[in-house]
C-alpha cells in the first residue's frame, strides 16, 4: 500500500517546482533526472520532490544496469566483461552521488528515502580480471594470423587492457610486436612525366625532394622506387619558362609656381594703386612639369605536377594538383623635368633600375622549391588520411 501512495505522489509533488527532473525522469533519462536532483538536494535536503524523483529515478537506473548485465552473462560472449565493468562503473558513479547525502526524510510519508546499493567493488575486480585475460588471449590469436590488420586490431585490444592494469604480463611487449606487424611500408618517388630532357641541376633538385610527414600511426615512408603496401609519388607533368616581360607607364605630374611678380591691371588697362598712391604688385605664376616613368620587369617559370597515393597494385587513391611559380619582379622609376613639379606620391616611387633577367634554369629551380614546400603541405594534409589504411 505505501508503494502505491508513492507512486501516486510522485506526479502530484512534480507540479511544485521539479520541471527539469520531472522531464528527464520521464524521457528515461534517469541519470540526468539523478543528476538534477542531487544538484538541488545538497542546496536544499528537504526538497521532497527531488528526492521522491532521486529514489526512484535512482531505483529503475540500477534495475535497468543489472538487468543488462544479466542480459550480457547469458549470452556468454567472451568480450562481454569490458562492458560488464563499464556498467558497473556506472552503477558506482551513481552510488557515490546519493551516499553523501543520506538519509533524505520524506516528511509527507513519514519514511526515510529507500536506496538499495550494489556492492560492486567484487563484481568490478572479476570483470575487470575477466576483461584483460579477454583482451590479452584474443590479442595473441590475432598476431598469430600474419595479416596486418589483425595486427592492428591486435594492438587496439592490447590498448584497452591499460584501462584495468599499468602492467599487466607482457602486453607492453605485445603491444610493440603488434605495431611492427601492423605497419604499412609507403615508397616515396618523384617521376618525371614532363617528357622534357632537363640539365643536370633541374634533374639533381628533383631527386633531392623529400617527403614530410613520414611516419604515422600505421605507415613510415621510404625514399625507394615503389613502396610494399602503399606509394606516394610526386609526378612532373610540365615545366615551362615564360618569356621576358617589360611593361612602362608614363605620366606628368603638374604644379603651378611663383615667377617674379606683375602690375595689377583694371580692366581698362589701367594700373591699379592703393589708397596712398602705390602701384599694386601681385605674384606671377608658371606651370612646371615633370614626366615620369615606371617600369615593370618580370619573368615566371612554372612546375605543373601531381601529388598521387598509390595502392599496391598502382591504382590512384588520391591525386592532388600542385603548380610551383618561380617569380622574378623588378620595379624602378624614373622622372625628368622640374623637380620641384614631382608629387609626394611619385617621389615615393623613384629609384631603382633595370635589373638582369635571370636563367630560365635559376627560376625553374626556384619553382622546384616552392613545390616542394606545397607538396610538404599536401601530404601533412591528406598522409594519416590515405596512408593509414
Amino acid at each position: 500500500m505505501k508503494k502505491q501512495l508513492y507512486l501516486i505522489f510522485i506526479p502530484a509533488l512534480f507540479l511544485f517546482g521539479c520541471k527539469a527532473a520531472e522531464k528527464e525522469f520521464r524521457q528515461g533519462d534517469y541519470d540526468q533526472a539523478i543528476d538534477i536532483s542531487v544538484k538541488k538536494l545538497q542546496r536544499n535536503p528537504d526538497k521532497e520532490a527531488y528526492i521522491l524523483v532521486l529514489e526512484e529515478a535512482f531505483r529503475r537506473a540500477n534495475d535497468r544496469d543489472l538487468a543488462y548485465i544479466n542480459t550480457l552473462h547469458m549470452e556468454g560472449q567472451p568480450d562481454r566483461w569490458d562492458n560488464v565493468y563499464n556498467v558497473y562503473q556506472g552503477i558506482s558513479r551513481r552510488q557515490n552521488k546519493v551516499a553523501p547525502l543520506l538519509p533524505l526524510s520524506i516528511e509527507s510519508e513519514y519514511r526515510d528515502a529507500e536506496f538499495l546499493f550494489v556492492d560492486v567493488v567484487g563484481e568490478l575486480i572479476a570483470a575487470k580480471k575477466n576483461a584483460a585475460s579477454y583482451f590479452y588471449a584474443h590479442a595473441q590469436q590475432l598476431l598469430a594470423t600474419g595479416d596486418r590488420y589483425d595486427a592492428r586490431d591486435a594492438y587496439y585490444e592490447l590498448q584497452q587492457i591499460s584501462k584495468f592494469y599499468n602492467d599487466y604480463q607482457d602486453a607492453d611487449k605485445l603491444m610493440a610486436e603488434a605495431r611492427a606487424a601492423g605497419m604499412s611500408r609507403v615508397g616515396f618517388q618523384v617521376v618525371n612525366n614532363s617528357d622534357q630532357v632537363l640539365n643536370r641541376n633541374l634533374v639533381d633538385a628533383m631527386e633531392a625532394l623529400a617527403p614530410v610527414a613520414t611516419q604515422g600511426m600505421w605507415y613510415n615512408i621510404y625514399p625507394s622506387d615503389k613502396g610494399d603496401d602503399l606509394t606516394v609519388q610526386l609526378r612532373i607533368n610540365r615545366l615551362q619558362a615564360f618569356p621576358e616581360q617589360v611593361h612602362t607607364n608614363s605620366y606628368t605630374d603638374m604644379k603651378e609656381v611663383e615667377d617674379g611678380w606683375t602690375y595689377l591691371y583694371d580692366d581698362e588697362g589701367h594700373v591699379v594703386k592703393d589708397s596712398t598712391g602705390n602701384a599694386i604688385k601681385v605674384p606671377k605664376y608658371e606651370t612646371i612639369t615633370a614626366l615620369i616613368s615606371e617600369n615593370w620587369q618580370e619573368k615566371v617559370a612554372s612546375i605543373e605536377a601531381e601529388l598521387r597515393y598509390l595502392d599496391q597494385r598502382g591504382n590512384v587513391l588520391k591525386s592532388v594538383p600542385l603548380k610551383g611559380d618561380g617569380v622574378f619582379q623588378n620595379y624602378f622609376a624614373t622622372a625628368t623635368g622640374y623637380y620641384d613639379a614631382i608629387s609626394p606620391e611619385s617621389r615615393q616611387k623613384l629609384g631603382g633600375g633595370p635589373a638582369p633577367f635571370p636563367s630560365n634554369e635559376a627560376l625553374l629551380l626556384q619553382a622546384m622549391g616552392v613545390l616542394e614546400g606545397l607538396m610538404h603541405n599536401a601530404m601533412r594534409d591528406w598522409n594519416d588520411d590515405l596512408l593509414n589504411r
